[in-house]
């Protein structure tokens, strides 16, 4: 039976959220359990490539920024193909861990800004499951999302407990974790604002001082910054555009049934003014992407910080349904959706990213080092093919020639992605 997420009294409070915590983190954890079989995508064999420089060379992502700012997911890289090397299973297993670590931070700060055990309970549950940020657990690449959102939660739980030298040191990391990282002192002055707390103290100073460091660095590397340089990010009204379409993406359909609920329960709807409110809460973890030019909304990997805003504002919105069959039904629903969504319909988009590369590998194993001509390859960096070849012994990333060389080379052996079959021929 589902719980109707009464506050009980204390002793016994404490005892329901524990469990209702470690049953959000298994939640978690089956959602993206189908990632573990999964392959390394695209930019995941690049990555993998560089962790080798940085070993000889700890400066050479300065070379390629932002990259500079993703430091800590390197060094995660680093470590993990230290010990398993190129199984993506035990990369998976982390990442999926890391998630499960994010959603009970997520519990404990939720408990600290709103006192509020039901928004807890449920504004974690439901940030558990949430299918919506799903590239960044089930894409490697993509897990300084991850890492940021981890520093990020620290960083707010530190400030909550005024425990400002721990916060700034957290924050610190996230600077290097994703470049969007600044947008977290902005995340601190709305937890001190709902709190009714001084908006403005000495304490800041503790986060401007690495601020101001971030600051430095993204200015000297803005002339080679290859997001700017190659126009997938530039200045425009555009942004307005894509911050809209993102919101609306990310809130259907999920807060009209909400709101639907919430009228067909009390006849009346919450008030406008607190529902835009919340939502502009929800736009600031996007506010470092809105002037992407490649598309016009966020990839998903770029809302896990606004997800883990926006579940909560979901459990605020339904407390008039408190104690309700209504509520359990939409639980349920949430839940098994969200869950089953990533089961049955991302699983699979993923491992179609994988397998571009997952085939070339099981393909070149089949032979001894050669040259190899691969045609008709799914992206359109050849650094990614040239970077799988490390996975194997013998080959080296100068064997492999994406599309036709120059020159004719009648010894190559020539391979041509079937995108139908998933199969190289």
């Amino acid at each position: 039976m589902m719980p109707k997420f009464a506050v009980p009294g204390c002793s016994s409070k404490n005892s329901a959220s524990v469990s209702w915590l470690i049953f959000s983190c298994v939640v978690a954890a089956i959602a993206y359990l189908p990632a573990l079989n999964n392959g390394f995508i695209a930019d995941d064999w690049v990555i993998l490539e560089r962790v080798d420089a940085l070993k000889t060379d700890p400066l050479s992502l300065y070379q390629v920024p932002p990259e500079n700012f993703r430091l800590v997911s390197y060094l995660i890289f680093a470590v993990l193909k230290a010990f398993f090397g190129y199984h993506a299973s035990f990369f998976y297993a982390f990442n999926i861990v890391l998630h499960i670590v994010n959603v009970a931070l997520l519990w404990r700060l939720l408990e600290l800004v709103t006192s509020d055990h039901f928004v807890a309970l449920l504004g974690t549950l439901f940030f558990a499951a949430f299918q919506a940020p799903q590239e960044a657990v089930m894409w490697l690449a993509a897990m300084n999302e991850t890492t940021l959102g981890f520093f990020a939660l620290m960083t707010a739980l530190m400030w909550c407990r005024e425990r400002h030298a721990a916060a700034t040191l957290f924050y610190t990391f996230a600077l290097f974790s994703k470049e969007s990282a600044p947008i977290i002192l902005v995340i601190v002055f709305l937890m001190q604002w709902y709190q009714k707390r001084r908006l403005f103290c000495r304490a800041y100073l503790f986060l401007l001082i690495p601020t101001a460091g971030f600051t430095a660095i993204f200015l000297s590397t803005l002339t080679h910054n290859f997001m700017i340089t190659n126009h997938s990010y530039a200045f425009g009204p555009q942004a307005f555009l894509v911050l809209t379409k993102t919101l609306h993406r990310l809130i259907w359909p999920w807060l009209y049934i909400i709101l639907l609920l919430v009228w067909l329960k009390r006849r009346v709807l919450p008030p406008a003014a607190t529902v835009t409110i919340y939502l502009a809460c929800v736009v600031v973890p996007m506010l470092p992407y809105m002037f992407i030019a490649y598309q016009t909304s966020l990839p998903s990997r770029q809302l896990y910080l606004s997800s883990a805003v926006l579940m909560p504002v979901f459990a605020v919105l339904l407390k008039p349904l408190q104690r309700t069959t209504l509520l359990n039904v939409f639980v349920i629903a949430f839940v098994g959706f969200n869950v089953g969504y990533l089961w049955i319909r991302k699983d699979r988009q993923f491992e179609e990213r994988a397998a571009p590369t997952t085939q070339l590998v099981n393909t070149l194993r089949l032979r001894a080092p050669q040259r190899t001509i691969v045609l008709n390859f799914a992206y359109p960096y050849p650094a990614i093919a040239r970077a799988a070849a490390w996975a194997l012994p013998g080959w080296r990333p100068q064997l492999i020639l994406v599309g036709e060389p120059a020159e004719p080379c009648s010894d190559c052996w020539r391979l041509r992605w079937d995108a139908q079959q998933q199969r190289y021929d």
